[in-house]
């Protein structure tokens, strides 16, 4: 079982981690779930559906942080972060070969004049030092000009896989192409060429603007959909739980949990105490908290659906993308093949019922 298979969990889990990257509050409790009021009452029965008493949900006034918008000091922090964590590669030509270097070569192996089959190639990034001709015989290539070619002896050990080949002496005539050389970028016209679709400087320092301006914007608007629909959530009373959902859901986390464990080679109890943290009862307790959680988001979506004949018919590629974006998928098939059918309406329908109770809130940013 995957996490992102559980629904209608997925995207407040989003909104909430986007809230931990902003320094924002949240009033959810660790598990992910709204807080409660006190005119909220849970119960819950073993043998009958879970239902909710859905509160107000239109209209309702909520107060975000208001987020700074970027500055030109933000732009050339990125940009200064994105040169010094790059290289640029080098073929240098212009000095001999030194101990340590990489050298690009190309070679082909000898014994008594003939060549040996398969033994040739191309274009070969080789680490002076490294052994990989045997007795470390690459060491011949320390002073060598790129252009060059010259005579490496060998001989095949008992190792060798070709039996054929064992204890055998070879020549390997070896050029060298060039010296491989790793340098760290310099902001540049070239640099921004190799590293983007941007051709100058300018061009990459306005790309960058737009990146950050559009990630802030998405900020902005995952904290106004959390704060809503947490709102939301608050408003809602008199739920009911099924003792068996609340059990089956819990059991999928489990599942999910067991196996890793086992990964491991551990208990799961020792799986959550090492990697959550937490001891097997309150890995327990917490599971059950995220089964109530995910019980809860879905009737609430459900019972707006229905108030507001909101269904997730005709969906659209582009809603089937954001679903995946939202929930982490870096590709959209991986998505759907996780999700399947059933799944993707259920992502759709949540966002088109999320959509339509942000669009109808009243937000202040303060």
């Amino acid at each position: 079982m995957n996490y992102r298979k559980l629904g209608m969990i997925a995207g407040a889990v989003l909104m909430a981690a986007a809230l931990a990257m902003t320094g924002c509050s949240s009033k959810k409790d660790p598990a992910g779930g709204a807080s409660t009021n006190a005119a909220q009452s849970e119960t819950a029965a073993p043998d009958v559906p879970s239902e909710i008493k859905l509160g107000a949900y239109k209209g309702v006034a909520v107060s975000v942080e208001r987020l700074a918008d970027i500055t030109d000091a933000d732009v050339e922090a990125s940009i200064t972060s994105v040169v010094e964590n790059s290289t640029v590669s080098h073929e240098n030509k212009s000095r001999a070969v030194a101990d340590g270097d990489t050298v690009n070569v190309s070679y082909t192996g000898y014994i008594d004049g003939e060549e040996i089959p398969d033994s040739s190639i191309e274009d070969y990034n080789m680490l002076i030092g490294s052994g990989i001709f045997f007795d470390g015989a690459e060491s011949g290539l320390v002073g060598v000009m790129p252009g060059a070619t010259v005579d490496i002896s060998v001989t095949f050990p008992d190792s060798y896989p070709k039996a054929e080949l064992v204890g055998k002496s070879a020549v390997y005539k070896v050029t060298v192409n060039y010296i491989y050389e790793e340098s760290q970028g310099e902001l540049t016209d070239a640099f921004v060429a190799g590293i983007s679709d941007c051709k100058t400087v300018e061009e990459f320092r306005q790309v960058t603007r737009e990146a950050l301006e559009q990630s802030r914007d998405n900020e902005r608007l995952l904290i106004r959909r959390n704060a809503v629909w947490e709102k939301v959530m608050e408003n809602c009373e008199d739920v009911a739980y099924s003792t068996s959902e609340i059990a089956a859901i819990a059991q999928e986390y489990k599942a999910y949990d067991e196996s890793a464990a086992k990964d491991f080679e551990m208990t799961l109890e020792e799986y959550v105490k090492q990697y959550q943290n937490m001891t097997l009862e309150e890995y327990n307790a917490s599971i059950e908290t995220l089964a109530k959680a995910e019980i809860k988001r879905q009737l609430v979506a459900e019972a707006i659906a229905k108030a507001e004949n909101i269904n997730s018919d005709n969906i659209t590629e582009d809603e089937i993308i954001r679903c995946s974006q939202e929930q982490g998928y870096e590709a959209v098939d991986g998505y759907k093949n996780d999700r399947g059918e059933e799944g993707i309406r259920q992502d759709v329908l949540f966002n088109r019922v999320l959509d339509f109770v942000v669009e109808n809130a009243v937000i202040t940013e303060n």
